[in-house]
């Protein structure tokens, strides 16, 4: 139980770091008007719109990322100095 503070933040920055990935890829597309592209290569029609929402996860997941991390290192640091109690 105490390892998963540690792979918890790794999982959720590998899917953060994809997010944005994908919302850097998705940017460089040349859309229509209609705000889609299609890329003859994949055969696959893309909506400007996916590219919000990976945006919108991609902030979420540094936010929770900061966080749960933020929250590691005030417990390592009142373990440290003597203060910890015993949950």
């Amino acid at each position: 139980m105490k390892y998963i503070r540690y792979i918890a933040p790794l999982i959720i920055g590998l899917i953060t770091t994809f997010c944005v990935w994908m919302y850097v890829q998705r940017g460089k597309f040349e859309y229509n008007a209609e705000g889609t592209f299609f890329s003859p290569q994949d055969g696959v029609v893309y909506s400007e719109q996916a590219k919000d929402i990976y945006g919108i996860f991609a902030l979420l997941g540094l936010v929770l990322t900061g966080v749960i991390i933020y929250r590691i290192i005030k417990n390592i640091q009142t373990t440290t100095n003597g203060t910890h109690k015993n949950r």
